[in-house]
């Protein structure tokens, strides 16, 4: 009986000492996996942050170019006006450089009369 007791024991003991190794040298692969991964995400991102860097350069120069030609335009508009002076515009004047903005205005008064009169507002 005690030889059987110490057989089983020792198949209990040869297949756990099995099993713990298995589990182990999987939970080791499992890591290597891990870090492989890792590896790679660690790429991902150091190319993501290349390709933002060199997305950036452009735009931030279109970006000043632009702020360039406002401040140009800005700049030249307030010497523009500073230097007009102030004057009233007479309807003689606008009759003499737009003579056919005046006519069109004619015809819109004509347009909205009715025998001559003018026509009542609906209110």
């Amino acid at each position: 009986m005690t030889n059987f007791v110490q057989l089983l024991l020792v198949i209990v003991i040869s297949t756990l000492t099995f099993l713990i190794t298995f589990a182990a040298i999987q939970v080791f692969q499992i890591l290597y996996e891990f870090r492989q991964a890792l590896k790679k995400v660690n790429q991902v991102l150091d190319n993501t942050q290349t390709l933002s860097t060199t997305a950036a350069k452009p735009i931030t120069a279109v970006n000043e170019f632009f702020t360039g030609v406002k401040d140009l335009v800005d700049e030249t508009q307030d010497e523009i006006i500073s230097a007009t002076p102030d004057r009233v515009v007479t309807q003689e004047e606008i009759v003499r450089h737009f003579p056919r903005v005046t006519r069109i205005k004619e015809a819109g008064r004509r347009f909205f009369r009715r025998s001559g009169l003018p026509l009542r507002s609906s209110n």
